[in-house]
């Protein structure tokens, strides 16, 4: 979750990247993303069309929905490599 958090802050500074990530969801589509995953695109688009506060929503929370959505993210862009790799080092660390 920590990741989202961070693409969140991100995505305050640079509002653009809503509309990006709405060009990945296009982009796995085109590529014929899994019929099973729709739902979860869907739940994606409609969050990034409405704004930041429904990204927030769907992805900065604990609940087993939340979860599955983070796992489907457009948002993998926003963050560097290195940034990601940070994150998972704490979060293995227990900070």
């Amino acid at each position: 979750m920590q990741f989202h958090r961070t693409a969140v802050d991100r995505l305050r500074v640079h509002p653009e990247y809503l509309v990006q990530a709405i060009g990945v969801l296009d982009r796995w589509e085109a590529q014929g993303a899994s019929s099973a995953g729709q739902a979860y695109r869907d739940t994606w688009r409609n969050a990034l069309q409405m704004g930041l506060p429904d990204v927030e929503k769907i992805s900065c929370v604990d609940t087993d929905e939340a979860a599955t959505l983070r796992s489907m993210s457009p948002l993998g862009f926003v963050l560097s490599e290195q940034e990601r790799m940070h994150i998972r080092r704490e979060a293995m660390a227990g900070v």
